[in-house]
């Protein structure tokens, strides 16, 4: 059944495809680990190991492949807060063929995944049709965010830090913002992202990108700096579903891989203090972005009248082929008809503290508490 199967990507975290050398400098790199967590460090080396193979083979068979890949269009980014919208908003868009988009496989094996199908054999035994936190679908085909790629890629991405929820907030400075940083980790970055996008436009024969990735939010110059044409949308939802939603995501997914234990009030400061300085970075930035190749969008707005707003972002964006793509869009949104949303209850202390500390926020947008969100 599906509760009992044993779910890779939400139990051992987003670095299962990494290689040892890098696997272990983010394990030594964040001090010493409670015997019990051992178990989980020791798979994901078993597992990187079982990979060197793969990994060497396509590293001689395509390399040379990615290198001579051209990127001539472009990516359209994603962005928003974790739980705002951004995996529904794009499933939807990547039901237009004309786009292409990080696999879930290439987000977990990103430097295997073009030539190795055993693990893809194996793992799909594992992999649930639902993610834990939201119930929407998953497959290793379904687009993914290329976030949890750069953790397997490298030791600099923010998502090593669900590891270690008492360092969360370091990992969002120093790998999302780059400070206290040094110029090499910066350029190595942009090195490692740039190969990434490259190989995807490879695997995806050509097509535009389209990327979801919360992190990005907060890396706006950074992406202008690869990509000075590239398209944004940003979708926002209420603050106050967002908190729930964040602190469900915890309690379901990334407390099921952390290396570390951490109190209640830590992981409650992590959420207030990852939304601040996300949010903020991204009204700040969001100024850099050329005129015409922003555009911003409410999610209540989104799952109101959906093909309204795809109409919106494609005609504001310029870009082609909604007409040719919404009948596709409108038959995937039909497939979601049953889908059935998580519930939540708040204190009212939670809710004091939302408004107090995302006041800039909920002012800008003109939230309040939804009716379907329960104080207890």
């Amino acid at each position: 059944m599906e509760k009992h199967k044993f779910n890779f990507q939400t139990r051992l975290g987003p670095s299962l495809g990494t290689s040892v050398r890098d696997w272990m400098k983010v394990i030594l790199s964040n001090g010493s680990l409670a015997l019990r967590y051992y178990p989980r460090v020791f798979f994901i080396n078993a597992v990187s190991a079982l990979g060197i193979p793969f990994r060497l083979y396509e590293r001689m068979k395509f390399n040379d492949k990615v290198d001579t890949t051209k990127i001539t269009t472009p990516p359209i980014f994603i962005l928003g807060h974790w739980r705002s919208g951004t995996t529904h908003l794009h499933n939807v868009m990547c039901q237009d063929t004309q786009f292409g988009f990080v696999t879930m496989l290439q987000a977990m094996f990103p430097k295997s995944f073009m030539s190795n199908n055993v693990f893809r054999h194996l793992l799909d035994v594992f992999l649930p049709k639902k993610r834990p936190m939201d119930n929407m679908e998953m497959s290793f085909n379904k687009p993914q965010e290329e976030e949890m790629a750069l953790g397997n890629l490298f030791p600099y991405s923010f998502y090593n830090g669900f590891y270690f929820p008492q360092r969360m907030m370091e990992y969002f400075f120093k790998y999302i913002r780059f400070k206290n940083t040094s110029i090499k980790v910066l350029e190595q970055w942009k090195k490692v992202y740039y190969y990434l996008i490259k190989k995807a436009t490879l695997n995806m024969n050509g097509r535009q990108l389209i990327l979801k990735n919360p992190a990005n939010t907060a890396r706006i110059k950074l992406l202008l700096e690869l990509f000075p044409n590239a398209k944004f949308i940003h979708i926002y939802r209420n603050p106050y579903i967002v908190y729930a939603s964040m602190r469900n995501f915890y309690r379901k997914t990334i407390e099921g891989f952390m290396l570390q234990s951490v109190k209640e009030k830590q992981i409650e400061s992590n959420i207030f203090n990852l939304y601040k300085q996300l949010m903020t970075s991204y009204f700040k930035e969001k100024r850099m972005i050329p005129h015409g190749n922003l555009i911003e969008l409410k999610f209540e707005d989104f799952e109101e009248n959906t093909m309204n707003e795809l109409n919106r972002i494609y005609s504001e964006l310029d870009i082609s082929g909604f007409e040719r793509s919404k009948n596709k869009m409108a038959l995937y949104l039909n497939t979601l008809k049953n889908y059935k949303k998580n519930s939540y209850n708040l204190t009212h202390e939670i809710t004091n503290s939302i408004k107090r500390k995302w006041d800039f926020t909920i002012k800008k947008w003109d939230y309040d508490i939804p009716v379907e969100l329960q104080l207890v």
